[in-house]
């Protein structure tokens, strides 16, 4: 019993210091500042601010950019090209004497200047390709490839309206935790109280209120590490909505996690067979609708491969203009310096032998294309898999809350009946703390089901391919 005022002393500090520390986070905040939103309000928030889906959206962006450019390679290309030269020194040749005086000497040269101290030339070039099998092919998988980023957006959009959801469910069991740990500590507490009245009275020993602090101050920490967990959600939360200051975000009072799982709100799937539902998964999941744009990608690439045995036919045409003069640069010149003219053509080009390099990048673009078929095959499997999976899991965890709905009612009942024998002094302090930490325990574990049948049901959605709002309005 020397240890007993040390241990009081402790207790009385930790009973003091850290409810405080939990509620620190709560205290920093001004109310008027508080951003209250329910979780479809931080859904609907994720996805106009969420930076994950900002990055799809640029890369949306730029597939469509890709589509433009290809189209711009349809059209003529018309090129003007203009240069102007000053010749220092102009450059000199020599030749024969006698292609000027048939009576020089053999081994007689006469130097030749070629060109002006200024040289001007400038053209206007243009060219229209008629069949350019390449170019056809390659407008289809630019347009193929825009198919699979925006599939890409929607399969992102999805990510994060789950993700976010998760957090919110998280914050939320968080919050329960909280306040039954809080719960827990006020019984507690309570239980203190008339235990030392009854010692005072000399109905109870030293070793009962001893102990009861001894439980107070292992809950104490509890409190705490469950207030930090909230604020880490809370934090996770701010960073998928873009918000600066996590300690602002608050879910909306009136939402309680267990209430959110009341039996007529536990199924939202329609009781079709397992066999359906993964049929609607192979149509409408996000990353099975990418893969198969992948796959139809990879077939137009291998045919853009193939197009490489055909001609290119193209029209081409120029116009020219070059003058050269002497003496001070005069743009131009003028008519008896200048010179002008004009050509049109057409140009087949056929490649005849590449060293079997067009065969081998064929075979390539086939092996490439194989590969994801065989990626196609594995997601499916793994999307059935997956999908039978976590409807037998919804079904454990709606199974889960009504037996722990039943055993909270019963750990009360247990509670209230233990404290009434121990206030009438036929029942032990031991049975009233076994009755608390049942009674806190039966609450956890019933907030911790309605949690994860909450999850379960997001997660499902997904597999499912059908995500709300990102799917609202979506044609089947």
């Amino acid at each position: 019993m020397m240890g007993s005022p040390f241990i009081a002393r402790v207790t009385l500090c930790l009973m003091s210091a850290l409810p405080s520390l939990a509620q620190m986070d709560q205290a920093q905040v001004d109310p008027a500042q508080e951003l209250i939103i329910d979780v479809n309000d931080a859904v609907a928030l994720a996805l106009q601010n969420n930076r994950d889906l900002r990055d799809a959206e640029l890369a949306m962006e730029e597939a469509d950019e890709q589509v433009s450019e290809v189209w711009g390679r349809v059209l003529p290309q018309v090129e003007f090209n203009a240069s102007y030269v000053r010749n220092i020194s102009p450059a000199v040749s020599f030749v024969p004497a006698r292609v000027f005086d048939p009576t020089a000497a053999e081994d007689e040269f006469v130097s030749l200047q070629f060109g002006a101290d200024n040289s001007w030339q400038s053209s206007v070039s243009v060219e229209q390709a008629l069949f350019d099998p390449a170019l056809l092919v390659g407008l289809g998988a630019a347009q193929r490839f825009q198919l699979l980023q925006r599939e890409l957006v929607r399969g992102r959009a999805q990510e994060v309206a789950v993700r976010v959801r998760l957090i919110c469910y998280d914050l939320l069991l968080r919050a329960e935790e909280v306040r039954l740990t809080q719960r827990s500590i006020e019984r507690v507490q309570q239980a203190l109280s008339e235990t030392e009245a009854r010692r005072r009275a000399g109905m109870a020993t030293e070793y009962d209120v001893l102990r009861l602090k001894v439980e107070l101050a292992n809950l104490e920490p509890n409190l705490l590490q469950a207030s930090n967990a909230l604020a880490s959600a809370r934090r996770q939360l701010a960073i998928e909505l873009v918000i600066d200051e996590p300690q602002r975000l608050r879910l909306k009072p009136s939402i309680s996690l267990t209430d959110t799982t009341r039996p007529t709100q536990m199924s939202f799937i329609p009781e079709d067979s397992t066999k359906a539902l993964i049929a609607e998964a192979q149509r409408q999941r996000s990353d099975l609708r990418q893969l198969r744009d992948l796959i139809d990608l990879r077939a137009t690439e291998v045919q853009l491969k193939k197009v490489e045995y055909l001609p290119t036919v193209s029209l081409f045409g120029s116009w020219d203009v070059q003058a050269q003069q002497n003496g001070g640069a005069k743009f131009f010149g003028d008519d008896r310096s200048r010179a002008t003219s004009k050509l049109a053509g057409i140009r087949i080009n056929l490649p005849i032998f590449t060293g079997l390099q067009r065969d081998a990048r064929v075979d390539q673009r086939r092996a490439v294309l194989r590969q994801a078929q065989v990626q196609a095959q594995l997601l499916q499997d793994q999307a059935a898999a997956e999908i039978r999976d976590l409807i037998a899991r919804r079904d454990e965890n709606a199974a889960r809350i009504l037996a722990q709905r039943l055993a909270v009612s019963q750990a009360n009942l247990g509670f209230q009946i233990t404290i009434a024998r121990y206030r009438r002094g036929v029942g032990s302090q031991l049975e009233m703390t076994d009755a608390e930490v049942a009674l806190r325990q039966s609450e956890f574990n019933h907030a911790q089901a309605a949690h994860d049948l909450l999850a379960t049901q997001a997660q499902l959605e997904l597999a499912l391919g059908r995500v709300n709002p990102v799917d609202d309005g979506m044609e089947e």
